[in-house]
């Protein structure tokens, strides 16, 4: 087992959920991609055993979200979990092609400010503990503004209080800063009341496995089997990475970590492997029943891999 997508509920954490499968499967590793706040619900890539040394590799791609506004209120953690701190009048005609113009400033690379309840950290410490601690940061949150890329942003729905929208951006993008800064575009303030995570690229949450609540709130248990069942190869944790496979006469040297000189024959590429010209890449090989994550160097008419990380 190695990656196991959940569409997570509404309402619990994503360590919640990661705890539920850690019990479910009796297995001592286990982790997740890309934090969901409690409020969210969608896509939770969970990942099984070795697997979750490769999380950089897994998460550098696009992500996509469906997500409200909520308009005339803010709050602390610019979700509907948090304290109101402003409120201001609703926008007067808020018409489609009013919030359509007011969107093509927000698409392509732009500066945000991230919430001030995030687990971003400043000295060492999650933004959300200096926030609960005492109620304030040690330095000015704007110390944390950062660039980010919006590939696409479109209006699903909208009325005079509420804006549905559809959003596919880049790594590190938060939506709250996202909801608050459109809200802030339209001459309001506004707050990220719904959250739903629909794509982890490559992955879609339509193919994600559900998870029910049970009376009190809780993630309830899923089948064992059913997790099994739902569980993807290891190597499809990092779907980008080229993949290649080691005779076992390689195995003790493979397993040892030590590089190796390689005849243009001896690595021999799986089928859906794309060409590269890359002179230095990121591969994932295979030899008998190991695999690791390795750095591969072309050297003229020789190849040298480096094993990084043992995936299995």
């Amino acid at each position: 087992m190695s990656l196991i997508l959940i569409d997570k509920p509404a309402g619990p954490t994503s360590h919640a959920v990661v705890s539920t499968v850690k019990r479910t499967l009796a297995v001592d590793k286990v982790g997740h991609l890309g934090t969901l706040d409690p409020f969210a619900s969608g896509l939770l890539p969970i990942l099984v055993g070795n697997t979750a040394r490769l999380a950089d590799e897994a998460m550098d791609g696009q992500k996509g979200y469906l997500f409200t506004i909520g308009l005339g209120k803010e709050t602390d953690t610019l979700d509907p979990t948090g304290r109101v701190v402003a409120e201001a009048p609703l926008p007067d005609k808020l018409s489609a092609a009013r919030i359509d113009e007011a969107l093509e400033s927000f698409r392509g690379q732009i500066e945000q400010v991230p919430p001030v309840y995030s687990a971003l950290k400043m000295n060492g410490m999650p933004l959300y503990e200096h926030m609960r601690a005492t109620g304030k940061l040690p330095v000015d949150i704007e110390s944390k503004r950062r660039t980010v890329t919006i590939h696409s942003i479109e209006r699903v729905d909208s009325s005079c209080e509420s804006i549905a929208l559809r959003v596919v951006c880049s790594k590190g993008t938060y939506v709250r800063s996202l909801a608050r800064d459109i809200a802030k575009s339209l001459g309001t303030v506004g707050t990220c009341i719904q959250l739903r995570r629909e794509w982890v690229e490559p992955w879609h949450v339509d193919t994600a496995l559900k998870v029910a609540l049970d009376a009190n709130g809780r993630i309830a248990a899923p089948d064992a089997a059913l997790l099994r069942a739902a569980s993807q190869p290891p190597w499809s944790v990092a779907p980008k990475l080229r993949r290649a496979e080691l005779g076992t006469h390689f195995l003790d040297k493979f397993i040892s970590g030590n590089s190796m000189e390689l005849s243009g024959e001896e690595l021999c590429w799986t089928k859906d492997s794309p060409g590269t010209d890359a002179a230095v890449e990121k591969i994932i090989v295979s030899c008998a029943e190991v695999m690791f994550l390795c750095e591969f160097e072309r050297l003229g008419e020789k190849q040298k891999l480096q094993p990084r990380k043992r995936i299995v």
